[in-house]
């Protein structure tokens, strides 16, 4: 078993090399089209390898790839971008600028969005990682007569996976968040407690509550729960 293990790890390092033959780094910068910021959470995808990535918080992106792949960009509230690698690439870098999905009038007054509308765009915007189930220490391998297990402690290790399996874990971390703040949303709360500026800020930040408490509870009593919270707030501020 020991022996096939190595074997395995062998194998996966001899591939890796091979394929870093063909395969070259392309970098750039992602930035919004209209502002011209720097983007975050932006998935990146080869689709001729499957191989992703994400961008770093200064907005830059590193993905291996080879001339003549197909790079597909993407981000909540952004334009898909689709970029066939040229050789000039790997030498220059390149940059993405990605469009906003909604050209909104100056005259419209933005406030907080439907967040059913929202869960969908990040559905659709990083399928391609929420939807595959990602492999375990198996590696999605089953002997041909249907018992045991084939391990397969090479792919489950490699960077890609690990990458992949991160990626995974912060989009669904992202996902919960997203839920607290639509039920617990500053003006929903400004509503029932009647605080503003930096009293409500403050209000949002030391009680917010747990993604299993939103989850299971209704507007009944999430409204009960912040009156709840609202006398505890008052009575630290009349003793300050």
């Amino acid at each position: 078993m020991f022996r096939l293990v190595q074997f395995l790890l062998f194998m996966a390092c001899f591939l890796d090399a091979s394929d870093s033959i063909a395969q070259q780094q392309l970098s750039g910068t992602i930035f919004d089209a209209t502002t011209d910021s720097t983007l975050q959470d932006v998935f990146i995808i080869n689709l001729n390898s499957n191989q992703t990535t994400v961008v770093s918080k200064s907005g830059r992106y590193n993905i291996p790839a080879a001339e003549g792949n197909r790079i597909v960009f993407t981000a909540i509230g952004y334009e898909p971008d689709t970029l066939k690698v040229e050789f000039h690439m790997f030498v220059t870098g390149y940059d993405i600028s990605l469009k906003q999905r909604y050209n909104l009038l100056k005259t419209v007054v933005v406030t907080e969005r439907d967040y059913q509308t929202d869960s969908l765009e990040r559905r659709e915007a990083y399928r391609h990682i929420l939807d595959d189930p990602l492999p375990g220490i198996t590696g999605r391998n089953t002997p041909s007569s249907g018992f045991g297990v084939v391990l397969s402690p090479a792919s489950f290790f490699s960077s890609k996976s690990k990458q992949e399996r991160e990626l995974k874990k912060k989009l669904l971390y992202n996902e919960k968040v997203a839920y607290v703040d639509f039920k617990f949303s500053r003006s929903f709360v400004q509503r029932y407690t009647g605080l503003k500026g930096d009293s409500l800020q403050t209000f949002l930040l030391r009680f917010r509550p747990s993604y299993e408490f939103c989850r299971q509870s209704n507007q009944e009593d999430m409204i009960n729960y912040i009156n709840e919270k609202l006398k505890i707030y008052l009575r630290r501020e009349e003793n300050k």
